[in-house]
């Protein structure tokens, strides 16, 4: 926007100067013009006054203005070469220049006027006014020159005074639209109370009046989402739970073997939902202090999960490949957060690889599970559902860094843990 403004005015700024410029020289050059028409046109009716009173009057005589009758045989020699009858034109004024050395060279100059006029008995008479360089001192001619310079110096300043007073407005309107952005950036819905900024000019005010409006109703979306959340999960907490201890009652009791399988999955649903439940009211409490830590080594809960998701391959031809790193050792970490992090991406990995291969590796700092399938799954982008968006929720909380890639006929997701 100031980049446009800026050109807009420079353009007019250019334009106006050059106008300028081209104005005054040219009513410069005219104001000389009028002079002499005036002066040719003042002693012209003065001669016809007398001529019509006296027919041989004679013709006035002096330097710079000469009179003729009829034609130019008995002007000067220069005159006949500089002036070709045929262009006048009954009371009509002819400019004639002469620069033998140049039009940029005084010296030796004549600039000539020549007004033809009819006379009351039909004679022709000639006027020429005859305006000689060489007439002029040195010190006359340098002020002819510096009124030129001077029209030109003054649409130079004007430029430039336009130029700064471009720099000046885009250096001010820079400071307020820098302070909006910076402003703008570092808003928080914490700050919403607090009183808005100054940019002193009315319609950064609105946009910042805007932007405080937007981040109003963001937070009302947000709070209602959090609450949803909450209240969601703690009302599925408990029929949750119910299912799991009537699941756990029904193994002690004993079942039919024709239902140890449905009842079987449907604990492994149960703990699918309770995990699921758990990461919702986790991540809804936005307010909540730093999960507690606990001495963890990644490579022994991976295969504990592992374990846990076995069921997700069966009937199916994967291999599970295991590259750990030799000297892994424990490290403080969030247990909740990570296990519903790995679980989540475990489970993607074990879900959608129908035959083919799954590699999971871990070094310190790093866990790396790459899943390839044989079995092509066209919807790629659908295929992690909700688990990844919790996942990516999760490592946005605790500043961990996930990458997700997509390799030959598979997906690697690379979870980084800072020190």
């Amino acid at each position: 926007m100031r980049r446009e403004l800026s050109l807009y005015i420079l353009s007019l700024a250019l334009i106006s100067s050059f106008a300028f410029i081209v104005a005054l020289l040219f009513f410069f050059e005219k104001g000389i013009t009028d002079t002499a028409q005036t002066f040719i046109l003042m002693e012209t009716r003065v001669f016809e006054a007398r001529y019509r009173e006296d027919p041989n009057t004679p013709l006035p005589t002096g330097t710079s203005l000469r009179f003729f009758y009829d034609d130019f045989e008995k002007a000067p020699g220069l005159y006949q070469r500089l002036i070709d009858q045929d262009e006048l034109e009954i009371e009509e004024f002819i400019e004639f220049e002469w620069s033998p050395h140049g039009l940029e060279e005084w010296e030796d100059s004549r600039y000539l006027v020549v007004y033809q006029h009819t006379l009351p008995d039909k004679r022709t008479l000639f006027v020429v006014a005859d305006y000689q360089a060489n007439l002029f001192s040195k010190e006359e001619q340098q002020e002819f020159d510096d009124i030129i310079y001077n029209i030109l110096l003054f649409g130079g300043t004007y430029l430039l005074v336009m130029l700064i007073a471009i720099w000046l407005y885009n250096k001010r309107i820079n400071r307020y639209t820098q302070a909006l952005a910076l402003w703008a950036d570092s808003l928080l819905l914490s700050d919403l109370q607090k009183p808005r900024p100054n940019f002193h000019f009315r319609e950064l005010n609105r946009i910042a009046e805007q932007l405080l409006s937007a981040f109003e109703r963001i937070a009302g979306l947000i709070d209602r989402e959090h609450q949803f959340l909450r209240h969601a999960s703690h009302e599925l907490r408990t029929p949750i739970a119910i299912i799991r201890a009537n699941m756990e009652l029904l193994q002690k009791i004993g079942v039919p073997a024709e239902l140890a399988k449905p009842i079987k999955r449907a604990n492994r649903a149960n703990q699918s939902m309770q995990q699921l439940t758990e990461t919702l009211l986790w991540l809804s409490r936005e307010n909540e202090t730093a999960p507690s830590l606990k001495q963890i080594r990644p490579d022994i809960l991976l295969d504990e999960l592992s374990e846990e998701l076995d069921y997700l391959l069966q009937d199916k031809e994967v291999n599970v490949t295991r590259n750990y790193f030799s000297g892994l050792t424990e490290q403080a970490l969030p247990h909740t957060p990570l296990r519903i992090v790995l679980s989540n991406l475990l489970r993607n990995a074990y879900q959608y690889t129908d035959q083919g291969e799954i590699e999971l590796s871990v070094d310190q700092y790093r866990i790396i599970i790459t899943n390839r399938s044989h079995v092509t799954h066209t919807d790629h982008d659908n295929s992690f559902g909700l688990g990844l968006i919790l996942v990516q929720k999760i490592c946005d909380r605790l500043d961990w860094t996930l990458k997700l890639k997509w390799v030959d006929q598979g997906v690697s997701v690379t979870l980084l843990i800072p020190e």
